[in-house]
């Protein structure tokens, strides 16, 4: 719940701190006084969108501050919002995003307005009501549909785009046809043409290669003072002093080894002479050879291994061309599985939804029998889509009859905003019930009503209070007499400025204030008596 509320320069108020109880926590004021503003920002530090004109008149930034407790773990929350633009959110002393915060809330805070009237007027959003009952149940069931939704609408699209596809590719067939063949003419080998072009230089410099190897390899082993013979003596006699050393053995072993190499460095140049011998012929070939090669590259921008990759992708395109039904049969196929699977999970959470409605029309009864909704009926009408959804395949309508031989009706056809506020007074308690909300604030939600309703209304917010923390902003006398905890918020203009405050009433302050609303004054007598009846009242109820 929350415990403490502290807000700065935000709006009209300047600076205003106070507590709330764990009850029903009622406020009241005049239009305009600034409940609204308090609503405001209490939404603004749960995570709503900052607006910076809240920020108040010559004040560089705006604070909000709310402290309590979730689950018995100390809470507070603030937010920063400054008049450059920026906002900053802190939840326990960390930076945190609006997301995470508004994570974190969504299960301690509820804001209900009169927004919420409209909101319960809409089927569109009543199969979210319904599943939010019991969501324990229904959720990972619903988790699961939108991952088989999401699978199934995945293979049919590739199914789809196959056959979009179709057309275009038949088109391309040919093109893709003499590509390919003439790339496999090709009969490229990757790194061809770098190898070409070595090949090539060495023929184009043969003459000095020759010259350069011819001499290389007499200096290793054709010279009698020859580079090996030389290695070779000073080997041996290495070898034969090895016995009365370890350096010397290693020197030696060292020895043969170099001579081993240069050896076999020996025997390849001897391989070189004797190839370095080209006709033109050959070189006409290589340079021809290279030349297409060349072409190729230029033609299609490409690197030899890319044009080589890029016959492959051409293969698999003309592959694709000729097996079309074959691949259209199969990814049908697999949508077809796909669409079998989501189908089982949608009637099995459609059969888990037909139960929790059971549950809710039931739930409903009682709580509109305690809203004065005499042989009220309720229902909830389920019906089945042409087409499955994310959702399933079922469409959610609840449907009331508030008087006596009435038929069911649509909750739309609900004219008397009085009854929409009970109806939706209901199903928030409810619904809170099953999310384990710990603090639910209604703003001004009994807009539309009065005299006995709103006694019903009000003794609904207090039993609602006994399990979990209420606040109310209202302007019925009816329902702040049932306040555990009354708040009075006043709004004064000092040097042209507007000035909002909130006070925390005692119980001769309840007295006067339930008096206020009932005649426009605190100090009519017979206004005050009246007031005392009605909390009195309120208290035995």
């Amino acid at each position: 719940m929350i415990s403490r509320i502290i807000i700065d320069n935000f709006a009209t108020i300047e600076h205003i701190s106070f507590d709330l109880g764990d009850g029903l926590n009622i406020i009241t004021g005049e239009t305009g006084a600034g409940k609204s503003v308090l609503v405001t920002a209490i939404s603004t530090v749960l995570g709503d969108r900052a607006d910076t004109s809240m920020v108040r008149t010559g004040a560089a930034k705006a604070m909000i501050q709310i402290a309590g407790d979730k689950n018995g773990e100390e809470v507070i929350i603030s937010r920063e919002i400054l008049s450059s633009g920026k906002s900053v959110s802190k939840l326990n002393g960390e930076m945190v995003t609006l997301g995470q915060l508004r994570k974190f809330c969504s299960d301690w805070v509820d804001i209900h307005g009169q927004y919420d009237n409209q909101q319960i007027l809409d089927p569109e959003n009543h199969i979210h009501i319904t599943d939010r009952f019991h969501s324990e149940a229904i959720r990972p069931e619903l988790d699961k549909l939108a991952a088989l939704y999401d699978d199934y609408k995945a293979a049919e699209k590739a199914h789809a785009d196959l056959v979009r596809a179709e057309a275009a590719a038949l088109q391309q067939r040919d093109f893709y046809r003499f590509e390919f063949d003439y790339i496999q003419n090709l009969a490229l080998k990757s790194g061809e043409d770098e190898a070409l072009r070595e090949e090539l230089s060495m023929m184009r410099n043969s003459a000095k290669i020759y010259s350069s190897v011819m001499t290389a390899y007499q200096l290793l082993h054709e010279d009698d003072a020859s580079v090996l013979s030389g290695l070779s003596r000073a080997s041996d006699e290495l070898d034969s002093v090895s016995s009365y050393s370890d350096k010397i053995a290693a020197m030696a072993s060292e020895s043969k080894d170099a001579y081993y190499t240069l050896e076999d460095v020996s025997e390849r140049l001897r391989e070189l002479i004797g190839s370095l011998s080209y006709s033109d012929e050959d070189m006409d070939r290589i340079s021809e050879r290279l030349s297409v090669i060349e072409d190729a590259v230029r033609k299609y921008h490409r690197s030899v291994d890319e044009i080589i990759e890029y016959q492959k992708e051409l293969g698999g395109k003309l592959n694709l061309i000729e097996n079309f039904d074959s691949e259209k049969e199969r990814l049908a196929d697999i949508a077809k599985r796909k669409y079998s699977l989501l189908e089982d999970q949608a009637s099995h959470v459609s059969e888990i939804r037909h139960i929790i409605a059971e549950r809710l029309e039931t739930a409903m009864m009682h709580e509109l029998s305690d809203l004065d909704f005499a042989n009220s009926e309720f229902s909830i009408r389920i019906d089945k889509l042409d087409e499955i959804g994310p959702l399933g395949f079922d469409k959610v309508e609840f449907l009331i009859s508030t008087n006596p031989g009435e038929p069911l009706m649509p909750l739309t056809r609900i004219a008397s905003g009085g009854e929409i506020s009970r109806i939706m007074l209901a199903f928030k308690h409810i619904i809170g019930s099953s999310d384990n909300v710990e603090t639910m604030i209604f703003d001004e939600i009994d807009t539309g009503i009065s005299g006995r309703t709103a006694l019903t209304v009000g003794h609904k917010m207090r039993e609602i209070a006994a399990c979990r923390q209420i606040i109310s902003v209202t302007h019925l006398p009816q329902i702040a007499a049932y306040g555990t905890d009354n708040y009075l918020i006043t709004k004064s203009v000092d040097d042209e400025k507007t000035h909002t405050d909130i006070e925390h009433l005692d119980a001769e302050g309840k007295i006067r204030m339930v008096a206020t609303l009932f005649s426009g004054s605190g100090d009519s007598e017979s206004a005050n008596e009246a007031a005392r009846e009605l909390i009195k009242m309120a208290q035995m109820n």
